[in-house]
């Protein structure tokens, strides 16, 4: 019987010591003892009688004993031998395991029979341990007994917490960055979102988290932006796109988004981590530089196309001009008298008509330049409108025969007189008749006047070629024209002249035209007109 008892102690010994998790056996009969002396002097809550009396804790901690360890505990507690753990458990005590005890003394006092919990120890070495505590009694009946595992998470204890304080820095530094971070599992679902992100957007954590920042990203963005995200999570790879983000004040913004994959120390996947940062100033910024670059190409384009124009336009008047002197020379060198005569009246009213183009050409393009510096120079005086248009129509009664195209006047009976500078107002009525006659060839021009209150008007209307629609809006622009110069010539600056002149003299013009059915310019002008800052003002 003995021999059988031995051969079991023996067997326990070996498996108690052999298993590598940390094993002890303390006797609690003392503690017992003296939890049944309170329960007999009244106490009937324990836990509200400790808070009153926190010091029986420790005393009752002195009077455990610690019954056996494995080799396993004597590592753990870095004692030099078993017999140094034996005995007193309160020298592994710090103040965090007084805190485990009482709830041992709760087990205990409630009849329970088992107990898991994460407290600090102290080695025998005085180094600080974290464990996990696994008590369990035999039975009820067995108090004085507790059988103890025990765990070494220092470690992970450790690890555990570097990583949160390592989280609780990132977000302290994300929350004031000054820009809006977030980060998502490997799902994509978002797991964080700065403040920055909800101060922005007036989210809160629970719309914003998982994928409901998306409702923050302007409808037409969301899905094309969703789908970049969810490509790049799939292939762990960065990305970086721009969205519309909306404000909390409901305005949208410009947004980039980027973010790089984040990985274990294992090599997983973890996730993204990004920043998205408003670039409405910068991207307005572009787009303006953009339109000033673009407005540059356009002005350049501009330039090249006029000065070819230019080039062709004023050489037009020149080739024919410079024939006529050749031949007239060539028969004047030659005395071949009687043939001068013959064709110099219809040799002069050629050169005369191109040496009149050419001037007008050279007169448009000086008034250009003076609009263009602001020096445009208005010398009011009283000017009757009505002999001034049949002055002017005067002038294009050559023209008008040879063509084919009459000029007819409908003018108002009454003498409409105002006070214009006359030269200016001739200009603007010789380009429009000009512009009727060309582009209303073999048609009855037709010139009216009437008048307001306020101001005088006159119209021109030809029953020419039109003017498209879309080229209706820009025929008053510099260098613009509704059809091509290769048809019908010129330099695409008399309306804008036109206009500049119209316009410093205070008055307005306008056109109305049906594609096919010609184009009606009316002119309207104050009786007054407008002081020499104020015409500056105008044309400028």
């Amino acid at each position: 019987m003995g021999g059988a008892e031995t051969a079991g102690d023996t067997r326990y010994q070996e498996l108690f010591n052999g298993v590598d998790v940390s094993l002890w056996e303390e006797d609690f009969s003392a503690v017992t003892t003296a939890l049944d002396a309170l329960r007999a002097s009244g106490v009937r809550d324990l836990r509200a009688w400790l808070a009153e009396n926190p010091g029986f804790v420790l005393h009752a901690a002195e009077q455990v004993r610690v019954v056996d360890v494995n080799a396993a505990t004597v590592r753990l507690l870095e004692a030099p031998s078993r017999e140094a753990l034996v005995g007193v458990l309160s020298r592994v005590f710090v103040p965090e395991t007084a805190r485990a005890f009482q709830a041992e003394l709760l087990l205990l006092w409630e009849g329970g029979t088992r107990l898991e919990l994460e407290t600090v120890l102290q080695t025998l070495k005085g180094r600080r341990i974290n464990v996990v505590l696994t008590l369990t009694r035999p039975s009820k009946e067995r108090g004085d007994r507790v059988f103890i595992t025990m765990t070494d998470v220092t470690a992970r204890k450790a690890s555990q917490t570097a990583l949160e304080e390592s989280e609780a820095r990132f977000r302290n530094m994300a929350d004031h960055a000054p820009v809006m971070m977030w980060v998502t599992d490997p799902t994509g679902r978002c797991l964080y979102l700065s403040r920055s992100w909800y101060e922005f957007t007036g989210q809160t954590e629970e719309v914003g988290l998982g994928f409901g920042w998306l409702e923050a990203v302007h409808p037409d963005d969301a899905k094309p932006s969703a789908d970049v995200f969810l490509a790049a999570n799939v292939r762990r790879s960065p990305f970086r796109l721009d969205y519309r983000l909306r404000r909390k004040d409901g305005e949208y913004r410009w947004a980039i988004d980027s973010a790089s994959p984040r990985f274990g120390p294992g090599g997983e996947f973890l996730g993204y981590i990004g920043s998205v940062i408003d670039i409405t100033d910068r991207k307005h910024a572009e787009q303006e530089r953009e339109r000033l670059l673009a407005g540059m190409d356009e002005a350049i384009r501009l330039r090249d196309e006029f000065l070819a124009v230019a080039s062709h336009e004023l050489k037009t008047p020149l080739t024919p001009l410079n024939l006529k002197l050749q031949t007239l020379a060539r028969a004047a060198q030659e005395r071949r008298g009687p043939e001068l005569l013959e064709r110099l009246p219809s040799d002069l009213e050629v050169m005369q008509r191109q040496v009149k183009r050419l001037s007008a050409l050279v007169g448009e393009l000086l008034d250009v330049t003076l609009i263009s510096g602001g020096q445009l120079r208005l010398e009011p005086e009283p000017v009757d409108l009505g002999a001034l248009l049949l002055e002017v129509a005067s002038r294009f009664e050559g023209e008008s025969q040879r063509t084919g195209t009459p000029i007819h006047a409908e003018l108002d009976a009454e003498v409409l007189v105002g006070q214009w500078d006359r030269a200016r107002l001739e200009q603007a009525v010789s380009n429009l008749l000009s512009n009727a006659l060309k582009y209303g060839v073999g048609h009855t021009v037709h010139l009216r006047t009437g008048r307001t209150e306020e101001h005088v008007w006159f119209s021109v209307r030809d029953e020419g070629i039109g003017i498209p629609a879309d080229a209706v809006v820009r025929i008053f622009e510099k260098f613009e024209r509704a059809v091509s110069e290769r048809h019908y010539g010129g330099l695409g600056l008399g309306l804008y002249v036109t206009r500049q002149n119209v316009h410093a003299m205070g008055g307005a013009i306008d056109v109305k035209s049906t594609l096919g059915q010609g184009a009606t310019f009316t002119v309207r002008m104050p009786r007054q007109a407008p002081n020499a800052s104020a015409a500056r003002e105008r044309v400028s």
